[in-house]
């Protein structure tokens, strides 16, 4: 079995720092580019959204949904105050018991 020997002359004659280094750069680059662009995304998909709006999708006719009435969502606010509201309610008639 081979000895091995472990010296840093052996790297520096490789060039082993040089190509670490290196190494290091690019990926330090890369993760800066996708950081970049991670941070730009927003602006990006703004401007493509102008440029091809969004598609609304229905699955039903436009006959079907004149001849339904449109459920109108209570604001996220007052949801909350009610399920808050069921909670305690639950609560106290579990401690009554």
């Amino acid at each position: 079995m081979n000895n091995l020997n472990f010296e840093y002359q052996q790297i520096i004659d490789g060039q082993g720092f040089q190509i670490a280094f290196a190494g290091m750069a690019i990926v330090f680059l890369a993760l800066v580019l996708v950081s970049i662009f991670i941070a730009l995304l927003p602006r990006l998909l703004n401007m493509i959204n102008r440029i091809l709006p969004p598609v609304v999708h229905t699955h039903s006719s436009i006959d079907d949904q004149k001849s339904q009435p449109k459920v109108v969502q209570p604001p996220m606010e007052e949801l909350e105050n009610e399920i808050v509201a069921v909670v305690g309610y639950v609560l106290h008639t579990h401690h009554q018991k």
